[in-house]
Formats: C-alpha cells, sequence, structure tokens
C-alpha cells in the first residue's frame, strides 16, 4: 500500500482506534475514523466491557494478541498519568476442585512456553491477595498470573484517540455509515449520513462489532461470526471503598464459569453458565446492550454471587446484558476481504486483543515487517466453505460448551 493512500476505519470503538493508533505509529497519516456517536459516549461493546485482560490462552494466536495488548495499554496508561487506563494487578484463576488444581500446575508449563510467567498458590496465599473476590471456604488454591490487569475500556479508548489525533488521523464523530461501496467488485469509500455522501478511500476496514456483519452483507460478503448476550452486573457502591479503580487482581473461577473484579466504589461480576443467547444485529440499533432478562440470567448469576464474597450481602447495582461477537474458531476476523478488493476487516475482538489487531491490520496494510500472527489463522475468509448454520452452531458451541459443564 503506497504512503499517500487514504485509509478509513469504520468505528472508533477500542478495535478501530487501535487500529488508527497503529496506522499512524507506523507513519501513516492518511486515516480518517468515522463513527455514529460523539466522543463522548461509548454506547458499542466498548462502553460495556467489563475490561479484564488475560494472556493466558489454549490458543496460542491469542496469548501473543493479549501480549501485545499489555505492553500497549500499559505505555499508554504511564504515559497519561492523568487519566490512567490499565492496572498490572495480576489475575487468579481460583481452583475449587483437585482436578483445576492440577490443571493450574500444568498451565505454569504452558504459560512459560508462551512467554507468561505463572504459579501456584496455596489457598491462603490467593484469599489474602484478593479476599473480596476470592471464596476462602471453597478455593484450593489458584493459579497466578502477574502481568495480567484490568482496563478501563472507555479511558483505554480515549488515550488511543488522542494519541492517533496527535499523530494526523481525523476523527469524524457523528458520521453514520449506512454502506459501503463498491464498483465493479472493488470497495471504493462509504455512504454516510442521511444524505448518502460518498467518502472515497482506498482501504475501508471494518471495526464496528456486532454491526460488521449488517454492513458487510451489503456488500455480499458475510462474516462468520455470532452475536451473544451475556451478563455482568455491579454491586452498589461499597462504603468502605475508596475511589482506587483497582487494588487487587482480577479473579477467575473456572470451574464455575464466573470472572469478577473491583470498579473503583463498586465490585463487578459476569457469568458465562447460562444457556447461549444469540442475538441478531440491526442497522437501526445504536446500542450493544439489550433488555436484561432475569428469567435467562438469574440462576447463573445467583449461584455467582454465592460464590463471591463482596456479592453475597452487597445491594445490587447496575445490570448489563450486553452482546458480543464470537467466530467458530474463537479468533478474531483480521485482514482483507478477499472477494471484494479494498475492504479489511477487523472484528471479533475483545478489548484484551484489542492492541494486537490493530497492530496486525496496521503492519499488514502498509506491509511493514511480518505480522506477529500469521494472517492465515485470522483471515476473514477462512470459514467460506462452512455453511450458514455450522458457522452458527460452531461459534455458539463455545459457549454452549461451558453452560452444559454446569
Amino acid at each position: 500500500m503506497a504512503a499517500g493512500e487514504e485509509v478509513l476505519v469504520v468505528g472508533a470503538g477500542v478495535v478501530g482506534a487501535s487500529v488508527a493508533y497503529h496506522l499512524t505509529r507506523l507513519g501513516h497519516e492518511r486515516v480518517t475514523v468515522l463513527d455514529s456517536r460523539g466522543p463522548e459516549a461509548l454506547p458499542g461493546s466498548t462502553g460495556l466491557a467489563p475490561g479484564f485482560v488475560g494472556q493466558l490462552s489454549a490458543t496460542p494466536e491469542l496469548a501473543v494478541l493479549a501480549k501485545d495488548g499489555v505492553a500497549t495499554y500499559r505505555a499508554l496508561s504511564a504515559a497519561a498519568a492523568d487519566e490512567p487506563a490499565f492496572w498490572q494487578v495480576g489475575c487468579l484463576e481460583v481452583a475449587t476442585t483437585e482436578e483445576r488444581l492440577a490443571q493450574a500446575h500444568q498451565d505454569v508449563a504452558h504459560g512459560r512456553g508462551l512467554g507468561i510467567e505463572a504459579r501456584v498458590l496455596d489457598a491462603a496465599e490467593a484469599v489474602a491477595l484478593a479476599p473480596a473476590l476470592v471464596d476462602a471456604e471453597r478455593a484450593l488454591g489458584a493459579l497466578h498470573i502477574p502481568s495480567d490487569g484490568a482496563a478501563d475500556p472507555a479511558a483505554l479508548t480515549r488515550l488511543l484517540v488522542a494519541a492517533a489525533e496527535s499523530a494526523g488521523a481525523r476523527f469524524r464523530w457523528r458520521t453514520p455509515v449506512q454502506a459501503l461501496e463498491a464498483d465493479r467488485g472493488r470497495l471504493v469509500g462509504v455512504r454516510t449520513g442521511t444524505t448518502g455522501e460518498l467518502l472515497r478511500a482506498d482501504r475501508v476496514v471494518l471495526a464496528t462489532g456486532i454491526w460488521g456483519p449488517v454492513l458487510a452483507a451489503g456488500v455480499g460478503v458475510r462474516l462468520p461470526m455470532v452475536d451473544v448476550q451475556h451478563p455482568y452486573v455491579f454491586t452498589a457502591e461499597r462504603p468502605e471503598l475508596d475511589d482506587t479503580p483497582i487494588d487487587a487482581p482480577i479473579v477467575r473461577y473456572p470451574d464455575h464459569a464466573v470472572y469478577t473484579r473491583r470498579h473503583g466504589r463498586r465490585y463487578g461480576l459476569g457469568s458465562y453458565a447460562h444457556r447461549p443467547l444469540p442475538w441478531e444485529p440491526s442497522a437501526t440499533r445504536d446500542s450493544a446492550e439489550v433488555p436484561f432478562q432475569e428469567a435467562d440470567f438469574g440462576s447463573a448469576l445467583a449461584e455467582a454471587r454465592r460464590l463471591v464474597p463482596a456479592f453475597r450481602q452487597a445491594s445490587p447495582g447496575r445490570r448489563l446484558n450486553g452482546v458480543f461477537a464470537l467466530t467458530p474458531d474463537e479468533l478474531p476476523l483480521v485482514g482483507p476481504v478477499a472477494e471484494v478488493p479494498g475492504l479489511w476487516v477487523a472484528e471479533a475482538s475483545w478489548v484484551t486483543h484489542a492492541a494486537g489487531v490493530g497492530r496486525q491490520v496496521a503492519a499488514m496494510l502498509l506491509e511493514t515487517g511480518r505480522p506477529a500472527v500469521d494472517p492465515a489463522r485470522l483471515a476473514p475468509g477462512r470459514f467460506d466453505h462452512w455453511s450458514d448454520r455450522k458457522v452458527h452452531e460452531a461459534a455458539l458451541g463455545h459457549y454452549r460448551g461451558i453452560y452444559d459443564a454446569h
């Protein structure tokens, strides 16, 4: 790609902002990012994300992307003392069964192979690190990953936007993209606003999260991702807590599909221990938050609250039902769309992997060096030979596997 070519990024959430940030860091200034909202609001998945940044994964590619995230978020946060966005407080994966404790010992060796240091703590050590979040009566020990951390996704996105703008990127807020525009099979730009203005570009990167498939379908492209609903709940503000965003590790309970952390004066908790609930995106919906259904999540969250000490007697606070995307292999969709030259995607990525995805896209677009992950592993067309039904079943299978175990 020539240095003077225009890149349009659709979506200014954490992924789109990361793409712009990495493009400008590599010296490409002709970058414009479009978003339907204003800079003060985050109605998409970014604004709902709980901000867990865990690096250890059974999939090496996810570990590579997450390690990039930790390094990038640390650097950004350190440079912005007035608005920290990432805290490297570590992660505890609590074992409540002997099988999980044995797995923790195996994970230490697995992590070492990925360049991620970890060790197994006994129950008392784990409780001492996060007494409000670790169940002292049920914990047998925990895997401790000191380099993991927690992010404020909104603050993190603001830092990425500011850094990209200072390096030459333009952000056009309140500019909804109605459709992608192709000419003789090649993407030439996007239609925006109520007037249908055409913005031309040499490359268009879709980073719209759950709305990606809607726009891609307009030029005959199927993005192999399925949107699913997921609950996250908070306690009411706790009088004993100060404004420190987080001062203890993030905590996961793999045996129970529960994860929890501190958010300033509140604690937050999520659970996967419910049946998978797919959701169909719509071009008319402007938020990734959908109505919270007690019938769908109530029993799973009640069990989770009994597990986490901070939630047992706490008054309930806000309840979220946020939608995020899954792919058949749990890897994001990153790279060019073969059947429509000029169209690129950076989709189905969590905050954890957003920095790595942005770097991957920028390196591929500008053809600078070797991407951190084999492009074929993340290619948007890797499931082109699959039927819609197979894509749907395989993607939901990752969620269903956790649910069925409970």
